[in-house]
């Protein structure tokens, strides 16, 4: 007599299913979580180095004696950043500026109106959750004094490329700091990594890293 027995595919076990899901979800946290640390890191590094060449910008402007506006024949102005953290400012923009009255700083609104005789050129917004931390002086032979100063502007003056730095306090009013040689605006991201952008009253411009 012929048997006849039945054939089985076999397959994964619950238990099985479950370790292997398990695996890969593991493996896909540690992917995404590397690429949220690589994504955070590269837009801080961007912010850092767009900021430093704007800086770099207005020093060549200066050095060039760029005309304010095509056609205007105006050479006399100097170009240069302002930050602020005061209430009418914000940590989450910068403003490109053109030093109409030769004053060393930026006279006007921060919703940044163009044209007519408004100093300012141009409002660039900080993205991706970034922020300015805090803005520091830089003093020789000394440690860094931060959160006292809470604007800063920064500007170049024809034909010099030294760097024109003022330093505002809480109340708005420019101050001065000795032994002052540059200044430092710390940027951080939503994940608390930080980049550092240093101009020195020499006209140096630097990036740091944490």
């Amino acid at each position: 007599m012929r048997r006849y027995f039945k054939k089985y595919n076999s397959g994964f076990s619950l238990v099985e299913l479950l370790v292997s899901l398990s695996i890969m979800v593991v493996i896909l946290t540690v992917v995404v979580s590397s690429q949220s640390v690589y994504t955070d890191t590269a837009s801080i590094s961007n912010l850092a180095d767009e900021i430093s060449i704007t800086l770099s910008q207005s020093q060549a402007y200066g050095i060039a004696v760029r005309e304010l506006t095509p056609g205007s024949s105006d050479f006399s102005v100097s170009y240069g950043l302002t930050f602020s953290l005061l209430s009418g400012g914000s940590n989450s923009a910068y403003l490109f500026f053109a030093d109409r009255n030769a004053n060393n700083i930026y006279d006007g609104d921060w919703t940044c109106p163009t044209g007519g005789s408004s100093e300012c050129l141009e409002k660039v917004s900080i993205t991706h959750g970034n922020y300015i931390d805090s803005i520091c002086i830089i003093r020789e032979g000394e440690a860094d004094v931060c959160n006292t100063s809470k604007r800063l502007d920064v500007n170049f003056v024809r034909p010099d490329t030294d760097a024109r730095i003022v330093f505002f306090n809480d109340g708005g009013q420019t101050f001065t700091v000795p032994n002052m040689t540059g200044a430092r605006i710390i940027l951080k991201t939503p994940r608390d990594n930080s980049r550092s952008v240093l101009v020195y009253t020499n006209g140096q411009i630097s990036v740091e890293g944490p």
